[in-house]
């Protein structure tokens, strides 16, 4: 193991202009983005590796950048009208403030990191809007692709699904007032494929635009 560590130590020291340039970037990122990546906790060939409070911090900036791109192509759309963004526009931006790449999926992705742990990773995921039917569904049964259709009344506690999206999860339910999901902290996130199973029953909030179906979930 120690000669593996050598090794890998010296292929980092043959790109030190590499090595700086990411030290900087991390400095720059918290600088002036306000991101506390937390101790690092493995340096590598293959990368940095960051304690669990920095993959919130990464999800959240995720989750607001994908917001706000959604928000701005709705706009460029509108102009030169001006007209005040539909509801279909509303969830799309919302839709984009839940989801996140496949890269941030991976640098983010809820873990257990303390050996023999049995608690498992749980928070609050959005899995859909429903309205006489769901839209923008987040879940399908484990061994398919095909998305949920069953009503949010008909769904509890223990029902476990696959998930279609790189999800974010929070600590919390949010609350239906302006501040909405943004009160509440990323912890990470669920990477699309992932196994996950109710806590309890969905627990929907009328927005306006949608009715938006949340649930406390692990991840399995």
């Amino acid at each position: 193991m120690a000669d593996d560590n050598k090794t890998a130590l010296i292929e980092l020291l043959k790109y030190p202009v590499t090595v700086f340039s990411i030290l900087i970037a991390l400095l720059i990122a918290h600088q002036f983005l306000g991101l506390n990546f937390g101790n690092v906790t493995e340096l590598s060939a293959s990368g940095i590796k960051f304690t669990q409070d920095a993959k919130g911090e990464i999800t959240s900036l995720a989750s607001q950048l994908n917001s706000a791109t959604a928000a701005i192509q709705d706009l460029q759309k509108r102009l030169p009208a001006g007209d005040a963004p539909t509801p279909q526009a509303k969830a799309q931006i919302f839709e984009a403030s839940q989801t996140v790449s496949n890269q941030t999926a991976q640098i983010a992705k809820l873990t257990n990191d303390a050996p023999g742990d049995t608690q498992k990773t749980h928070g609050y995921m959005w899995i859909g809007d429903y309205k006489n039917g769901w839209s923008r569904i987040k879940l399908s049964a484990v061994d398919s692709n095909e998305p949920v259709s069953v009503s949010p009344d008909k769904l509890s506690a223990g029902n476990e699904f696959k998930v279609l999206g790189n999800m974010v999860v929070r600590d919390g339910l949010p609350s239906n007032d302006a501040d909405y999901y943004t009160a509440k902290k990323s912890l990470g996130i669920v990477p699309v494929g992932s196994k996950i199973r109710f806590l309890g029953q969905p627990k929907g909030i009328d927005r306006e635009f949608a009715v938006q179906y949340w649930v406390e979930i692990v991840v399995l």
